[in-house]
């Protein structure tokens, strides 16, 4: 019988085992004494046919030995049957994607989530067809293979979140078609990833944004306006609905989708020039039965999502340099982007002298970027202090 114990502070019980000289310490996940006896049991079971798998074909092969000549024939005729009957577990690369989605979860991932993957996969399978022809089943990949994608990917531009947030889809799908494809291991668990020497987006200048909105045109300009005078990130923006709008009140009620588990809304008042924009797109909209406040946008979006880089070629169009040079890198950084009409939200209200609680309550926003702005319109009041004793003192 497997000896379960507890360490010290915890309630759970664990247990040890040797196995080829490895030493093995799991938890049971229970501080029942009795199910914990029994899980160490079954436990040490699987891990010795996982690791000492031998052993046992040994044992099973010394055995026939010992039996007679005619039980002995027939004994071998009985495994060579059974292992013939095991069937190969494989999933094929092109298979993937679609046993993945079908897959019942606890959280509900949204459509572009989904296409996201999608074409992540769809350039993988591309990568592995091109470079790795014989391979085309799941438990083929190597980690050889998954670095040489990663390597190919990286070549492209990407920055170090974006290549760490693919791996990390990754392990993701891998993990959920473990047992379907019967992978012994998770080949993407030991590919590392980077470490993010991330550079947050700058808020515009005023004139950067009379730029950018002298070369923005149609729906490109609707959505610059929806990220300036809401705060909006990019995906909630881009598929803003008019049910999310009360003109009555005069207030935009969205739930973000980046903090949507939390349940609260973002209620963003209604005014101006903004205000007369809405009415007058939706004026125009009349009779075209669009949900959305920019539907072509929104569409691609949620499909093929190139948003981002039609952001950038209307930043380039308005002749703002959009990427910076790095110490230590060979890599330039994008500094400039869509999420800089939220920091610009957000630098026009400090500058305002709008409380901060007002605006975490606009943009649900409660990172460090909103701090870090406001203490450097927080020194711009210090200094603005320190002119007016000067002018009262040295006048």
């Amino acid at each position: 019988m497997v000896k379960v114990f507890k360490k010290k502070g915890s309630k759970n019980y664990y247990f040890q085992i040797m196995i080829n000289g490895r030493r093995i310490v799991e938890s049971t996940r229970t501080n029942s004494l009795r199910e914990a006896s029994k899980r160490a049991e079954e436990r040490c079971m699987e891990l010795k046919l996982d690791l000492d798998w031998h052993f046992y074909l040994k044992q099973v092969i010394k055995k026939v030995n010992m039996l007679e000549p005619e039980a002995k024939e027939s004994a071998l005729i009985a495994a060579i049957e059974e292992l013939n009957a095991v069937k190969v577990k494989a999933v094929a690369l092109e298979d993937a994607f679609e046993l993945f989605k079908a897959k019942p979860r606890k959280r509900t991932i949204s459509e572009r989530v989904y296409n996201d993957y999608r074409n992540m996969w769809n350039n993988f399978v591309m990568f592995v067809k091109l470079n790795f022809p014989d391979v085309k089943y799941l438990g083929e990949i190597t980690k050889e293979i998954a670095e040489k994608f990663l390597s190919s990917e990286w070549k492209k531009g990407l920055a170090e979140r974006t290549y760490n947030e693919r791996i990390t889809k990754f392990r993701t799908i891998f993990s959920a078609l473990s047992e379907e494809a019967g992978l012994r291991k998770n080949v993407w668990q030991s590919v590392d990833k980077m470490r993010e020497g991330h550079i947050s987006k700058r808020p515009f200048t005023k004139a950067q944004l009379k730029q950018i909105f002298s070369a923005a045109e149609g729906e490109m300009r609707t959505l610059c306006m929806i990220g300036l005078y809401t705060g909006l990130r990019l995906g909630d923006a881009a598929t803003l609905k008019w049910s999310e709008i009360d003109f009555e009140n005069m207030v935009i009620v969205r739930l973000p989708n980046k903090t949507k588990h939390l349940r609260k809304n973002v209620e963003i008042p209604l005014l101006g020039e903004f205000c007369n924009e809405l009415k007058r797109i939706r004026s125009e909209q009349n009779g075209l039965n669009s949900i959305y406040v920019i539907p072509e946008i929104a569409e691609n979006y949620l499909t093929v999502n190139d948003v981002s880089k039609r952001v950038q070629a209307l930043l380039h169009k308005a002749g703002i340099e959009t990427r910076i040079d790095r110490e230590s890198c060979s890599r330039k950084s994008t500094v400039y982007g869509f999420h800089s009409f939220r920091h610009s939200f957000v630098s026009l209200c400090a500058a305002n002298r709008i409380p901060m609680n007002v605006v975490m309550e606009l943009v649900g926003h409660r990172s460090a970027m909103v701090h870090e702005i406001y203490q450097h319109a927080s020194n711009e009041q210090k200094i603005e202090a320190i002119n007016v004793i000067e002018k009262e003192f040295l006048s």
